[in-house]
């Protein structure tokens, strides 16, 4: 079987965060997301709400607003 280099996959392991807290916290976002989106939500205000709801909060543990994920979803997806 061939190697395969994960940078030919698009995914370089030297550019991933392997910093505990930041993979709690992104776990825990993504969690929060999915149990959110699990209820049908349907609007990105109803997705905000729900994941404060869920005590999904933010990097620096406030709560969200749609500008303040927005822009981490951005980040994170970069």
């Amino acid at each position: 079987m061939a190697d395969i280099d994960n940078r030919d996959l698009g995914f370089d392991p030297s550019e991933y965060d392997t910093n505990p807290v930041a993979v709690a916290y992104r776990n825990t976002l993504a969690d929060g997301l999915e149990r959110v989106l699990d209820k049908g939500v349907e609007t990105f205000a109803d997705i905000v709400r729900g994941l404060n709801d869920v005590s999904a909060f933010g990097p620096d543990g406030s709560a969200w607003t749609e500008q303040t994920l927005a822009a981490e979803l951005s980040r994170l997806a970069r």
